[in-house]
This record gives structure tokens, sequence and C-alpha cells, in this order.
């Protein structure tokens, strides 16, 4: 138990002397913990585990981490305060304005660093990002609520991801799943019409 408290105590050190490095490296820890999540207990990859997957997933935490917590302190510019009304507005900013578009900024880096071309994001995009969406607006607005309410400004990534670890390994399924059929031969076909076209 002792070096939980030392670990905790430290991380609140780091938080306070180096917030942009720590939460990045935190972000990029649990993002990759979620695809762990994803493979093992959804994927049942068991020995098969993808690790090239993981560590794309944790460089994706990496790169959305300076996203995420210039966009909280952002809000707390224009939103100050952490009254329930400065909270559900904050919340409400979050879920209308940049929620839908890290959802696609995130796909768009995972395709990316998988090595998709722009014409197979778009067709990923198409597939995953209304349902996706959707899911996002079950979990994040009661999440978000109570973290621009309750959670101080340098736990708020903390919190986020501490709730995204199950988020994240939802977001590593759909970002890895294999695509449907319909899908699949779209992108064959525009690669088709790509290569005759050059």
């Amino acid at each position: 138990m002792r070096i939980l408290t030392r670990a905790w105590a430290k991380y609140q050190q780091l938080l306070i002397t180096h917030p942009w490095k720590t939460q990045t490296i935190g972000t990029g820890v649990l993002v990759a913990a979620g695809d762990i999540v994803t493979q093992q207990f959804v994927e049942r990859k068991g020995t098969n585990h993808d690790f090239t997957r993981t560590a794309r997933m944790g460089l994706v935490g990496f790169i959305i981490a300076p996203v995420l917590r210039t966009w909280y302190l952002t809000l707390d510019r224009i939103v100050p305060g952490t009254a329930k009304t400065a909270g559900f507005k904050k919340m409400l900013l979050d879920q209308s304005l940049f929620a839908p578009v890290m959802i696609c900024f995130f796909f768009s880096v995972t395709e990316s660093l998988a090595g998709k071309r722009p014409h197979e994001i778009k067709k990923k995009l198409r597939e995953r990002y209304v349902e996706t969406l959707i899911t996002n607006y079950k979990i994040w607005p009661l999440a978000q609520t109570l973290n621009f309410t309750f959670i101080p400004i340098q736990h708020r990534i903390g919190f986020v991801q501490l709730v995204a670890i199950f988020w994240n390994a939802y977001m590593s399924w759909m970002a890895n799943k294999p695509m449907s059929e319909t899908t699949l031969e779209g992108i064959k076909d525009s690669v088709d019409l790509i290569q005759r076209e050059t």
C-alpha cells in the first residue's frame, strides 16, 4: 500500500511540475491499456496479442493528450468556475463541439498510423462514425458533467482517461474490428478506380 501511496504522491507532484508531459504520458499509457483490454477480454487474443497495435494505440494517446489538455484549459477560460451550471455548460460545449471532432480525429490518426490511405479512412469514418458518436453520448455527458463540476483541472485528463479505459477499449475495438463486406468492396472499387485513372 505504501508503494501506491508514494506513486500517487509522485504523480501529484509531476502534475504540478510537468503537467503537459505527465498528462501526455499518462494518456498514452491508458489508451494502450484500453487496447490491451480489448484484445484480451473482447477479442480474446491471448498469446496472439498484437503488440504493434497496442503500441500504435499508445502513440494515439500521446498525440491526443495535448489536444485534450488544451481543450480543457480553453473551456476553463470560456466558462470559468466549477458550479453545477458552469460544469453543465462545459459539458454541453464539450459534447456538441469537441466530441464530434475528436472522434473523427481519433479515427483519422489511428488509421493513418496503421498505414491506411485517405479513401480508406473516409470509408471507415462513414461506417463507424455515427455509431461511435451515439455511444459517446450514452457515456460522456454524465462523466464530463462530473469532471467539469468536481474534478480539479490538473486531474481532468486523468479522470477522463480512467473512465476512458473502457471507452478506449471500445474505440480500439471500433478502430480495429474488421470492416463490413460492403465497406471492403467499396474500398476495392475505389482502389480499382484510382489505378485505372493513373
